[in-house]
């Protein structure tokens, strides 16, 4: 029988106990910890409840095609293996079925046998698998194009047995999104396509912080000895080392091995799964904000000034996004 978690959006009032979780569950430097802020404000954390004790985690974050990645999931270890991380799972796609996301996807290595029985009962299915490959950058002339949109590009990109091998899927901006010809043009126009060595990659945004001096990327075509080799001296960006998820194709992953990359200590056989999604007409809430209450109580200026933010508010208003329905 699966018991009944109690589910709520975390806040930042909930970092302290969010980092008390993520030491019991991984370690005392749990990447997490450092981001939780970031995780809470840029995204929903769901978080699951015993009573007032927080035994459980997990973060969902649009991606540029319209799906939603989940990552993050954190289990306390006292409430492992009691249906946690599937009822966290479960709520999410409730969550996003009403806000009109059409797929959720998540990776979990392949060792992580637990994680892939939660995707598993929660209605998630194998898509595709990758490697986490690195290399240090050197100096070389070709520091790569950037790729405006064409519909010669598109056919390129979905013909190319690179992509193939991925499932369709690549790596983008600490996701994985589905290449379709609109998610290509989206990427074009956002300047993340560019040409290197005859093959095309996916360069995903850097976050604005000096000791980001790495450059994720995903393979869209092209050879993959060439297109590797190329990337690691064009010091695209500047620099000092690039990564890359590559098909767990071992074809692929010799030739990365030629070209300098080696496996990173994490993600050496990292599983994607996916979950499609029936959208449901939207619901809109029926209770009214603090805000609105307050401006109701008031008129003219006042209360346009209320509602659009000018006066102070209690915590969470005047405005409601869509994960809070």
């Amino acid at each position: 029988m699966k018991e009944p978690w109690e589910m709520r959006r975390a806040s930042l009032h909930d970092r302290d106990a969010l980092a008390a979780l993520c030491e019991a569950a991984v370690a005392p430097d749990d990447y997490v910890i450092d981001r939780l802020e970031d995780l809470i404000l840029l995204g929903v954390v769901q978080i699951a409840l015993d009573g007032e004790r927080i035994v459980g985690m997990m973060h969902y974050a649009p991606a540029i095609d319209g799906s939603g990645w989940l990552r993050a999931a954190r289990t306390h270890p006292d409430y492992q293996r009691r249906g946690v991380a599937t009822a966290l799972l479960g709520s999410f796609v409730g969550l996003g079925a009403r806000s009109g996301v059409r797929a959720l996807r998540l990776w979990s290595s392949a060792a992580n046998v637990a994680g892939s029985a939660s995707a598993n009962a929660s209605g998630f299915r194998e898509v595709a698998r990758f490697s986490r490959m690195k290399r240090k950058t050197v100096k070389g002339s070709d520091r790569g194009a950037r790729i405006s949109f064409t519909t010669e590009l598109v056919q390129e990109i979905l013909e190319s047995p690179i992509l193939r091998r991925a499932g369709g899927y690549v790596p983008y901006d600490r996701a994985f999104i589905a290449l379709t010809p609109a998610t290509i043009h989206l990427l074009a126009n956002s300047g993340a396509l560019y040409r290197v060595a005859g093959g095309v990659v996916v360069l995903s945004p850097r976050p604005e912080r000096e000791a980001e001096t790495s450059q994720d990327f995903g393979l869209a075509a092209g050879d993959p000895a060439k297109v590797l080799g190329g990337i690691a001296a064009a010091r695209v960006r500047g620099v000092e080392s690039v990564e890359v998820y590559l098909p767990f194709d071992r074809s692929v992953l010799d030739a990365a091995a030629r070209a300098g990359f080696e496996p990173e200590s994490w993600g050496q056989e990292a599983v994607l799964f996916e979950r499609t999604l029936d959208v449901r007409p939207v619901s809109y809430r029926q209770r009214r904000t603090y805000a609105e209450i307050a401006a109701g109580k008031r008129e003219g200026y006042a209360a346009l000034g209320l509602l659009a933010g000018k006066h102070d508010h209690a915590p969470g208003g005047p405005h409601e996004d869509r994960w809070n329905r």
